[in-house]
């Protein structure tokens, strides 16, 4: 036998191992037999390239429910065999898998196959993380105009947060508070919390914010004598609760209380208001 890379084999049937592209021509072979030597046969031999994959890349990590791109790329003419996670097969270049779970994380592996020559494998790994539990929002609504409005959110570990309201009201506090406020901070109040690039589904909170009461106008049937009745009176105020005090620690939810039999004691300032 003889043929290209300086092959040459007194053997039968030889084989080449480990062959290259060098080794692709026409090898020869004569036989002999008792000094005589046969004309040469010829057989053309073909080597074609091993494909090698250049390109091998995902858009990972991703969060769950969204779509997952892998790529793959050894050149024209070659077909590809994708194995992963999850019983993960393909026969795509670059396949996608829409509405992944985390059961998609793991290594994803691919062959080229090109002329009948099979690429060496190539492997990527694939994160594919949770979508974080929506926190439980809660406040100290229903409160008064210039009070101090306390959001809170139920804790996410490892979680970042973020609220949005009315009156262009923003946070990345977990419990944020807006002091002094108005009506105008008043209505729906909505928070995330994202974790690891992925973002809660989106809860939200009514807030109620009321302008508290004109103040009631006091009338009382002063001066009186020691032992009368003294009287006192709160203008009406639909819908309110009267409090009352003054001296010798007189009390009154009554919007217009009575004190029978008044002493010196009770001589001095009351004061009334609304709720």
């Amino acid at each position: 036998w003889s043929g290209p890379n300086s092959f040459t084999s007194a053997v039968q049937n030889p084989t080449i191992g480990g062959i290259t592209l060098a080794g692709a021509g026409t090898y020869s072979a004569t036989v002999t037999v008792l000094g005589c030597t046969s004309p040469p046969g010829t057989i053309n031999i073909v080597v074609n390239n091993t494909p090698t994959i250049t390109t091998l890349t995902s858009n990972s990590p991703i969060c769950a429910g969204q779509t997952l791109s892998l790529t793959a790329n050894a050149g024209g003419g070659a077909s590809y065999s994708w194995s992963g996670p999850n019983s993960f097969t393909s026969t795509t270049q670059n396949p996608t898998i829409v509405g992944t779970t985390t059961l998609a994380s793991g290594v994803y592996s691919v062959n080229a196959t090109a002329l009948g020559c099979v690429s060496a494998t190539g492997t990527i790994n694939v994160v594919v993380n949770p979508i974080p539990a929506s926190p439980t929002p809660g406040s100290n609504s229903p409160i008064c105009t210039g009070q101090t409005l306390s959001l809170t959110a139920s804790s996410v570990a490892g979680a970042t947060y973020n609220w949005s309201g009315p009156n262009s009201f923003t946070s990345t506090t977990q419990n944020p508070t807006i002091p002094g406020v108005s009506v105008l901070n008043a209505g729906t109040y909505s928070i995330s919390a994202t974790l690891a690039g992925c973002t809660s589904p989106v809860t939200t909170l009514s807030v109620t914010i009321n302008n508290p009461p004109i103040a009631p106008t006091a009338t009382a049937n002063v001066p009186v004598c020691i032992g009368g009745n003294l009287n006192l009176g709160a203008s009406t105020i639909a819908g309110a609760t009267y409090n009352w005090i003054g001296p010798n620690s007189f009390t009154s939810s009554v919007q217009n209380p009575t004190i029978t039999g008044v002493t010196l004691p009770a001589t001095g300032i009351y004061s009334v208001n609304a709720n």
